[in-house]
């Protein structure tokens, strides 16, 4: 049985409100389960993550020297609590560039196994 964790819904929340804050139109959400693991991949169409700080992705208090509109500037707090909760509850997280929409793309995973522990 899988009980539900305010962890685990503060996280997927924090990164569904990014997608939604920072799309075009449109976010994708797909949920993918099998015996061994599920998978939660959450994508937007907008502009994706600045090259800059791509691979600093989850570290606090990270701003990107890309030209963004003031209200759109972050410091990656928010996206550092929600992966560093998910990740107490067992998930990896992926986050980088969807190749099939241009947006950003967060791929949080886990082993059913590890679900069971939350």
């Amino acid at each position: 049985k899988i009980t539900k964790s305010v962890e685990i819904v503060y996280g997927l929340r924090n990164f569904i409100g990014n997608a939604n804050k920072y799309s075009f139109k449109k976010v994708f959400i797909t949920l993918k389960s099998d015996l061994t693991f599920t998978e939660i991949v959450i994508e937007d169409d907008g502009n994706g993550y600045p090259n800059d700080v791509i691979s600093k992705i989850g570290e606090p208090y990270l701003k990107s020297y890309k030209k963004q509109k003031k209200e759109e500037a972050g410091l990656g707090l928010g996206i550092f609590i929600g992966k560093t909760l998910l990740e107490k509850n067992f998930a990896m997280i992926n986050c980088r560039n969807s190749i099939s929409r241009n947006g950003a793309e967060v791929i949080i995973k886990w082993k059913n196994e590890d679900l069971l522990k939350v």
